[in-house]
């Protein structure tokens, strides 16, 4: 298989790449809009925050070439000291060292060489392509309870765990809710997967209950589904500015909630105030452009050369799409605040640039795609179909071949 990003151009999926572009113009547009107020009253310079913005995404924009240059192959193979240096950033929180950022009393970003960045972003995909790596590898082994199933459970509570310690229960749950969609996808026991859930589900409302301002936030959100005139100021704000922006919008940079109405305009909230500039046609072109991510992502699953491939497609679009849809249904009210970004929307740093490396990485793996291996019921299915397909009796075909690594083929 010529698995090449130069020589398989005409597999890329170039609408899950055009959609994510799209995003990202419109997102540094309304960063820009949005943070214009803040950056005058804080520095002087409107543009401050969307100075900063655009430098990322042109970082953003060279990890996603290199990522999708190179074989996803490669990144499995270093998954395990990926994970390794995440836990030990993740780590690095609890010591209180000069590097240490603390904000807000959660210590939860790390500023080395000027760059400050959050552990966490970093972490989640690091556990995503571990889990890709070994749920695969360690398949038949997932039946067994003890010696398979728990070791990954316990894997996962490793990175779960510090990153809740560190008052980023939303964070936590969202890393321990992909990780939970890869064991389903990997096709683990139903029974194993609603154990999980029951016990992660307990094990979050005992630290909700010893955690006063996550009881009071919940608390706050109950009272709001009850009487909408309870609602706190940041969805008060929220709601106005979709009220605001109607069917039409009032048009980019004339957004009235960016004058120090609606808090975190330009990240967490990024989405009401797209609601409130672009209006409802912008809000739900979003969701669309999100939901092709979602559609592209999970067929590029479907299609990917190997099980490997399929688990980290899976993760990666699960990854991002919870994500999205979080934050949009924070901005509704439909969940309480979480301070979760929306990827390629929000202005960040370590965020942005972590979404746009696993971008990345489903552009290579779409490159090397293969529709006949799609729509497979389960992972013995799709096993038995390797079994019988060109994958199998690659290395007979390709004897000339000097590469060390596996070479695929099919038909086309």
């Amino acid at each position: 298989m010529k698995n090449d990003l130069y020589k398989n151009l005409n597999r890329v999926d170039y609408l899950l790449l055009v959609s994510v572009l799209f995003l990202v113009i419109l997102g540094t547009a309304i960063v820009y809009s949005s943070s214009s107020y803040l950056a005058e009253q804080m520095t002087h310079d409107s543009a401050y925050f969307f100075k900063k913005q655009m430098g990322r995404v042109i970082i953003g924009l060279i990890f996603l070439i290199i990522f999708a240059l190179v074989d996803y192959r490669v990144w499995l193979g270093l998954s395990p000291l990926a994970l390794f240096l995440a836990l030990g950033l993740l780590l690095l929180l609890f010591t209180g060292l000069p590097f240490v950022v603390k904000i807000k009393e959660a210590a939860r970003w790390l500023r080395i060489g000027g760059f400050q960045f959050q552990p966490s972003d970093f972490a989640r995909y690091a556990l995503i392509l571990f889990l890709a790596r070994t749920l695969h590898q360690k398949r038949d082994q997932l039946d067994d309870l003890k010696k398979g199933y728990l070791k990954h459970v316990f894997l996962v509570m490793l990175i779960v765990l510090p990153i809740a310690f560190e008052k980023d229960l939303s964070t936590a749950a969202v890393v321990a809710f992909i990780a939970f969609l890869m064991f389903f996808f990997a096709d683990v026991k139903l029974s194993y997967l609603i154990a999980t859930f029951m016990t992660f589900f307990t094990g979050g409302l005992a630290y909700i209950l010893k955690n006063p301002y996550q009881l009071a936030r919940i608390h706050s959100f109950i009272k709001q589904m009850i009487d909408k005139n309870m609602m706190d100021w940041q969805l008060q704000q929220s709601m106005i500015s979709l009220a605001l922006g109607g069917f039409w919008g009032q048009g980019i940079g004339n957004s009235r909630q960016k004058y120090a109405f609606l808090p975190e305009a330009h990240s967490d909230f990024i989405y009401s105030v797209i609601g409130e500039e672009v209006g409802l046609i912008g809000t739900v072109g979003v969701l669309i452009l999100f939901f092709i991510i979602i559609y592209r992502g999970m067929k590029i699953a479907q299609s990917a050369p190997d099980g490997y491939g399929r688990l980290l497609a899976s993760g990666i679009t699960a990854c991002i799409g919870s994500y999205a849809l979080i934050n949009a249904a924070v901005a509704l009210a439909i969940l309480p605040t979480t301070g979760l970004p929306m990827p390629f929307v929000s202005y960040g740093g370590s965020a942005l640039i972590s979404h746009f490396a696993a971008v990345g990485i489903l552009i290579n793996i779409s490159s090397q795609c293969d529709e006949s291996y799609m729509n497979y019921s389960s992972w013995k299915t799709y096993k038995k179909r390797l079994n019988r397909s060109a994958f199998t009796d690659a290395g007979q075909r390709t004897k000339k071949s000097t590469r060390t690594a596996p070479v695929y083929t099919r038909s086309r």
